[in-house]
């Protein structure tokens, strides 16, 4: 029984030190919206957060993690369009010289997008994983076809 007052008035304590603690405050949110995949508000609430209070921990590690799993995001992004683009050139009856340029261009861009992402151990596995997947498959269909 006492166990369960003591985890009450520490849930209590926690409760109003984040609603009297605007950085704390500020950092909930802002890990709210990170793992929710919203990069640039989760930037924001950090930012914020870490300007109220430089020792907050979490205000700057997300601040410092947004960022780059955004860069993360742009990369799966954008190769998602490339792969769009690749596949409408592949089903046209005739391909051309310069659609086969265009081709290849983009499965560059997808190969060297992906040595340009900053390694971290905060992203999430499943952001990496894809960034990962769009990267072998677009070095694989560049070696199959253009090597």
């Amino acid at each position: 029984m006492k166990t369960l007052i003591f985890i009450f008035i520490l849930i209590l304590g926690l409760l109003s030190y984040s609603y009297f603690k605007p950085s704390f405050r500020y950092s909930l949110e802002a890990k709210y919206f990170y793992e929710t995949g919203n990069y640039k508000k989760a930037y924001q609430l950090a930012k914020e957060a870490y300007n109220l209070d430089p020792y907050n921990r979490m205000a700057f590690t997300i601040y410092t993690q947004a960022p780059i799993a955004e860069h993360y995001a742009e990369y799966i992004n954008s190769s998602k369009k490339y792969f769009r683009e690749i596949e409408n050139i592949a089903n046209k009856e005739n391909i051309t010289k310069a659609d086969k340029l265009r081709i290849k261009m983009m499965l560059e861009i997808i190969i060297d997008g992906y040595k340009t992402l900053k390694p971290s151990k905060l992203i999430s596995n499943s952001l990496k994983a894809e960034a990962k997947d769009y990267y072998k498959k677009a070095e694989n269909l560049y070696e199959s076809v253009y090597k």
